[in-house]
C-alpha cells in the first residue's frame, strides 16, 4: 500500500514539473523572440520583468565572451606583407600558418605582429593539397603568443568568430569534420581568408579556407590538421 502511495506521489510530482517546465519554456521562447526582434511590448516588460532580465543578462554574457575571446586571441594574429594576407602564430618560437596561394612569388616576407612591429619571416613548408604555407619568424629568441587549440568539443550550432588584426565576423558551425573540413554558416569573404576561426573560449577552431561551392558557407581547416602538419613537416 505504501509503495503504491509513493508511486502516485512521484508520478504527481513528475507531472507537475513537466507542466511547469513546458509553460516556462513557452513563455521564455515567446519573450525571447519578441526581445530579439525588438517587439517586446510595455505590457510584457511590466508583467514579466524577470524574463526580460534573464534575456538581457544572457545577451550581455555572450557579448562579454566574444569580447574577451577576441581580446585574448588578437595578439596571435598577423598580416604577411607584401601579399597583405592574414595568418596567425602557432608556436611560441614564431611559426606562422597562412595561405600558400597568396605567397607563391617568394620565400621571404615581412610580418606585422600584434604591436605593429615588422619582423622578417621565411617559408619553411608548403602544403599544396590544403593550400597552406608555414613560415618561421626570424627572431632572436623572442616569445610569441599563440592560440590554444580547440579541444574537440566543437558542436553544431556553436558560435565562432573569424578575426584579422583589425576586424571580426561571427558565424555558426554548420558542419564538424576533424578529418577534412569544418564548415561555418556564412561566407566570411576575402578579407578574412587565411584568418583564424576561434570559439568563445578563445581557442583555435581552424583556418578560414575557401567558400563552399554549394552554399554561402566557408570551409575551415581544423586546428588539429594544422597541428599535425606542423609536427610532421615543420617541427625540427
Amino acid at each position: 500500500m505504501k509503495k503504491n502511495t509513493w508511486m502516485k506521489i512521484i508520478g504527481l510530482c513528475f507531472t507537475v514539473s513537466l507542466v511547469v517546465g513546458m509553460i516556462g519554456g513557452a513563455l521564455t521562447n515567446e519573450y525571447l523572440i519578441s526581445y530579439l526582434f525588438g517587439q517586446l511590448t510595455q505590457k510584457q516588460e511590466e508583467e514579466f520583468p524577470i524574463v526580460k532580465k534573464v534575456i538581457e543578462e544572457h545577451v550581455y554574457v555572450e557579448d562579454s565572451l566574444i569580447i574577451d575571446a577576441v581580446k585574448n586571441a588578437q595578439p596571435a594574429v598577423v598580416t604577411v606583407y607584401p601579399a597583405k594576407v592574414n595568418g596567425f602564430i602557432l608556436t611560441t618560437d614564431g611559426i606562422i600558418v597562412s595561405c600558400n596561394s597568396e605567397l607563391l612569388d617568394q620565400d621571404t616576407f615581412n610580418v606585422s605582429i600584434w604591436n605593429n612591429d615588422i619582423v622578417p619571416a621565411k617559408v619553411v613548408f608548403r602544403d599544396s593539397t590544403l593550400g597552406l604555407a608555414y613560415l618561421r619568424i626570424e627572431s632572436d629568441g623572442n616569445f610569441y603568443q599563440t592560440l590554444p587549440l580547440e579541444n574537440k568539443t566543437l558542436k553544431l550550432g556553436q558560435r565562432t568568430v573569424a578575426l584579422t588584426k583589425d576586424t571580426i565576423k561571427s558565424a555558426i558551425v554548420s558542419k564538424v569534420d576533424y578529418e577534412n573540413f569544418h564548415m561555418i554558416d556564412r561566407e566570411v569573404g576575402d578579407d578574412f581568408k587565411c584568418s583564424p576561426i576561434i570559439n568563445l573560449g578563445g581557442e583555435l577552431v581552424g583556418l578560414a579556407s575557401i567558400q563552399s561551392k554549394d552554399s554561402d558557407t566557408t570551409l575551415v581547416i581544423p586546428a588539429q590538421i594544422l597541428e599535425e602538419l606542423l609536427v610532421k613537416e615543420v617541427a625540427e
